[in-house]
Parts: structure tokens; sequence; C-alpha cells
């Protein structure tokens, strides 16, 4: 199985592994988003890689590392129906 980085463009979803990102979830129902930069060291993430993500259909964004997030939709596949 082949695995690919996440990259700017794809569509991640943000796993309730907290409780922000649970609150997110169930009361704004913003489950799934874009990722729209990364940063490889990132200060409020202490110094770890960071993804900028936005929810879609919103102006809500938020730094999250690799482990809050997985892909749904690679950017590549996104016109694709």
């Amino acid at each position: 199985m082949m695995f690919r980085k996440i990259m700017i463009g794809d569509i991640v979803e943000l796993l309730p592994i907290n409780n922000r990102a649970r609150q997110l979830r169930k009361q704004h129902g913003f489950i799934e988003w874009e990722v729209v930069g990364i940063r490889e060291k990132v200060i409020c993430l202490d110094g770890q890689r960071g993804f900028d993500i936005k929810a879609l259909g919103s102006s809500k964004s938020r730094w999250v590392t690799e482990g809050e997030i997985e892909i749904v939709t690679f950017r590549e596949n996104r016109d694709r129906n």
C-alpha cells in the first residue's frame, strides 16, 4: 500500500481526539476541512510540523498536527466525479 503526504488542497477530516475538535464537530458540524498551509515548525504546536486547515463552507481555520487529521479526498481527485 502506498501512502502520500498531506498536501495543500487536500480535504481532511478533523478527528475527535480532543475536546476542542469534538466541540467543532458536534456543535458546528465542522468535520471536513481543506489544508491551506503547511509549516515545518509551528510555535503553537510546540515546534511540531503543522497544518493550517479551513472548515469547508466557513472562514474558521486552525493549526493542527498530522495526528489530528486524516485525508478524505486528495486534491488531485477533488474535481473528478
